[in-house]
């Protein structure tokens, strides 16, 4: 039996408006330091067969690059909120050029509002030279709270508005790894829990997760097409941040993901906290319907098809935060029970697991706050997110006279409780279960004055552009920091075992008595990037006790 969350204090995660927020600082802190590299126009690219037809790519700084693959059929009319069907085959060529459409979202900071339903693709770049071998497969899910985002994000406004903050071609080059990421439904489309739907199809008797479908059919496309731009079907690893590194952790114990794919990499977020039950799904579901009217229709599920993306948008706004929690939910069939019961159970997938967080992961959040300015507006904040019975066990682990002021006290609390500690609790799990299992604390403060005038710190996000190489860093330090990151990931994409860097300390394994990890830094000095040992372990002990009453 599924135990109830609501009846216990919630672990609540960050609230949808300001993951929103944050999810644009990141790309636009990230980006204002280091400039935009044009894309090569100098040649047209290459051709390509794939199962549904040919695609034409181009090339791009010693890479190919074929972007907006069609890896799922348009979740359109009766197929809105099933699960995805196989992609209709094309004729002739595919232009594949341009990304495709962001999949439907509200407007929002993190870039230009869709209504979209036609939105399942996919991009894949692989170097521009030949293989001699297949290439590992690196599989990206995009952050955005499974609320907003796309494998398309840029700064929408001059002079950033170039710059992809997930193209992979650099990685893909200088790696010699195919780069795969994918669109996938988000918001009430694709986290729609309505039981009707689940009464649809005997074959899948679930509802909910459509989003999670989404990205395990693009995992059954890789699987059948990545030979095609020279990678291994063999070895694909997963890897995202922030809800795509909770999405990660989701497939790592779906009994429906196993075997499409042998390693991961969770960035940010960790899904033992922050998942709904089912009837909290259902409830959401039919808080909308009766939001646009269609409750006590004859047919709510056509009512609800028939209606424009626009009205499903904004009453999917509307009631969101009153699921409380991540938009994804333990529906019986992708997830058969919580991600903590399959961890503690062994049965999620054997498969090499590396995780990490960054040091300052609360802080983009409350940009433009209010500042808490006293003890008694801290604990009276405690009371509010976590309730009266937390807040005392809270103050002791977290005293305010720890901190500059309450408000840094509370900022770290929401951090650590939301995204580092949880990211940590599924390491501990994972390597208890005897699994390969690699941790890290990314704690560079990247060398920007708004990043100084702001407080940041080593933000949530910081480390994308280090991990995708996508932009030029301006120093010396953060250049060889995104040069050992890139290894570190794409050596431990290739072999699974303890991630490798030419001028790097050995990755330590994670286990729960050692707790030993990989601290990465880039002021230039080899030290900066070492082991450590204990990394907030008393606070994250205290959060994942939390964990298990929610």
């Amino acid at each position: 039996m599924i135990e109830d969350a609501r009846s216990t204090p919630r672990v609540r995660p960050l609230s949808t408006q300001w993951r929103r927020f944050a999810a644009l600082l990141t790309a636009t802190i990230a980006l204002a330091a280091w400039p935009s590299l044009a894309r090569s126009q100098g040649q047209s690219g290459t051709l390509l067969t794939v199962a549904d037809g040919q695609v034409q790519g181009h090339l791009n700084d010693g890479a190919r690059e074929f972007l907006g693959i069609p890896y799922a059929a348009p979740p359109v009319g009766a197929l809105r909120w099933r699960p995805p069907t196989p992609a209709i085959p094309w004729g002739g060529v595919l232009d594949a050029s341009t990304y495709s459409s962001a999949c439907a979202q509200s407007a929002s900071l993190t870039g230009t509002a869709s209504e979209q339903e036609d939105c399942l693709y996919l991009n894949v770049w692989t170097p521009e030279s030949a293989p001699t071998k297949p290439r590992p497969v690196m599989v990206w899910i995009h952050g955005g709270s499974n609320q907003v985002g796309s494998t398309g994000d840029f700064v929408p406004f001059p002079p950033f508005q170039d710059v992809r903050l997930y193209d992979a071609h650099r990685l893909s080059a200088r790696q010699d790894v195919v780069v795969v990421s994918l669109n996938y439904r988000l918001g009430v489309f694709g986290f729609f829990g309505h039981g009707a739907v689940a009464a649809e199809d005997a074959g899948f008797p679930y509802s909910g997760n459509q989003g999670l479908l989404d990205q395990r059919a693009a995992l059954v496309w890789v699987r059948d097409n990545i030979a095609a731009f020279g990678g291994d079907p063999g070895n694909v690893t997963i890897f995202g941040e922030s809800a795509g590194s909770w999405d990660v952790c989701t497939h790592v114990v779906s009994p429906l993901s196993a075997g499409l794919f042998h390693r991961a990499i969770s960035e940010s977020g960790g899904c033992t906290t922050g998942i709904a039950t089912k009837a909290e799904g259902a409830s959401y579901a039919s808080a909308v319907s009766a939001t646009v009217g269609c409750d006590g229709a004859p047919d709510e599920l056509a009512c609800l098809r028939a209606l424009p993306v626009s009205t499903l948008l904004a009453a999917g706004s509307a009631n969101a935060e009153d699921l409380s929690v991540n938009t994804i939910t333990v529906d019986g069939g992708f997830l058969p029970a919580h991600p903590r019961a399959l961890f503690d159970a062994g049965t999620f997938a054997q498969v090499p697991y590396l995780l990490g967080a960054n040091a300052d992961e609360g802080t983009l959040f409350f940009i433009g706050a209010t500042p808490l300015a006293t003890p008694a507006e801290y604990t009276a904040a405690l009371q509010a997110r976590f309730g009266a019975t937390l807040t005392a066990q809270i103050e002791t682990l977290y005293p305010v006279t720890n901190f500059i002021s309450p408000q840094d006290a509370f900022v770290r609390v929401v951090g650590d409780s939301a995204l580092l500690c949880s990211t940590y609790d599924v390491a501990r799990r994972v390597a208890a279960a005897g699994r390969r299992t690699y941790v890290y604390e990314f704690a560079r403060v990247p060398p920007l004055s708004v990043v100084s005038l702001l407080k940041l710190g080593a933000f949530h996000g910081a480390e994308i552009p280090y991990v995708f190489g996508s932009l030029t860093p301006p120093t010396t330090g953060d250049r060889l920091l995104n040069s050992r990151m890139q290894q570190y990931w794409t050596r431990f994409a290739e072999k699974g075992r303890a991630p490798r860097s030419k001028k790097g300390p050995a990755w330590p394994r994670f286990q729960p008595k050692t707790y030993q990890m990989l601290r990465l830094d880039g002021s230039g000095e080899l030290k900066d990037v070492r082991r450590i040992k204990n990394f907030r372990r008393t606070e994250c002990d205290f959060w994942s006790s939390q964990y298990e009453q929610n």
